[in-house]
Order: C-alpha cells, then sequence, then structure tokens
C-alpha cells in the first residue's frame, strides 16, 4: 500500500474558529452564577451612584449593554401587575377559606376568627368592605344592598 491510499488527516481547526460550547449542567450553572454575580455588581455599582460609563469601563462592556442589562434586571425585579397581584392574592385567600372552613367545621372556635379575617380580606380586594364612611359603592351612584326583596314586595311597591 502506498501512502497516497492511506487515509487523510481529519482538518485541524484553524485558530479562528470557535470551540463548541460546553452545554453540561456545570458549565450551565456556572454561565448563571457568573451572570448573578455580574448582575449584582451592576446594581451594587448603581445603587452606589457610579455612573453608566464607569460601570461600562469596569466591566469591559459598551455603555449600551449596561443600560440593557439595568432594564433586565429592573423589568425582572419590578412588582407584577396590580391585576395579576390581586388575581394571586385572591386564590391564596380562597385556599386559605377552605382550609380554615374545615378547621371551623371540626369545632375548632379559632378557626372562626380565621374565616372572619379571610372573608374580611375577600371583602376588600373585591371592593365590597365596609369602611369608616359606610359601605363602599358597586358602581357609581348605587350602594350594596342590605337584604334583597322578595318577588312579592317588587308587585307591592310597583306603582
Amino acid at each position: 500500500m502506498s501512502q497516497t491510499d492511506l487515509p487523510s488527516e481529519p482538518p485541524q481547526p484553524s485558530a479562528a474558529a470557535k470551540p463548541r460550547r460546553d452545554r453540561s449542567p456545570e458549565a450551565r450553572r456556572a454561565a448563571r452564577r457568573k451572570k448573578a454575580e455580574r448582575e449584582t455588581r451592576v446594581i451594587a455599582l448603581l445603587n452606589c451612584g457610579v455612573s453608566i460609563a464607569e460601570i461600562a469601563r469596569r466591566e469591559r462592556v459598551t455603555e449600551r449593554r449596561i443600560r440593557m442589562m439595568a432594564q433586565e434586571i429592573l423589568n425582572k425585579r419590578a412588582p407584577r401587575a396590580p391585576a395579576e397581584y390581586v388575581a394571586l392574592q385572591v386564590n391564596r385567600l380562597n385556599e386559605a377559606l377552605i382550609v380554615a372552613t374545615s378547621a371551623m367545621s371540626n369545632a375548632n372556635l379559632d378557626a372562626i376568627d380565621r374565616v372572619v379575617k379571610i372573608v374580611r380580606e375577600l371583602d376588600r380586594y373585591h371592593g365590597l368592605g365596609a369602611g369608616a364612611d359606610g359601605p363602599r359603592r358597586l358602581r357609581a351612584g348605587r350602594t350594596l344592598p342590605l337584604a334583597l326583596a322578595s318577588p312579592e314586595a317588587k308587585d307591592i311597591a310597583a306603582p
């Protein structure tokens, strides 16, 4: 067999070619940790009053990147929209009410107080709680009814 018949060596990657990224769980954990450390540094520097330009110089990135990073961090930490928050709280209160009602039905007298407090909070989230100025209004000009009228009362009251 001559040397020309031998299989050729696989081409070696050039120095300019990027190595493949390590996608192992350890490498991903390390990358997340590094990102969290950088975010912590950036926020700490911003809290101390350091300028964006100075932070970019220290982190060896552009000012635009620092601004984007700060915006991403603030968006992650921002409170949820009020409607989402209210829905979350109402769901939590509903679950607590189920547990408290169950405890109350087992002759646990301490649970009565809990049920009353939870119902009060649910009323508050639904805008139905009574304040110092009396019952809250459902819509402009309408107050909550104290009791439902019977169908006979409507016939009597009708002109």
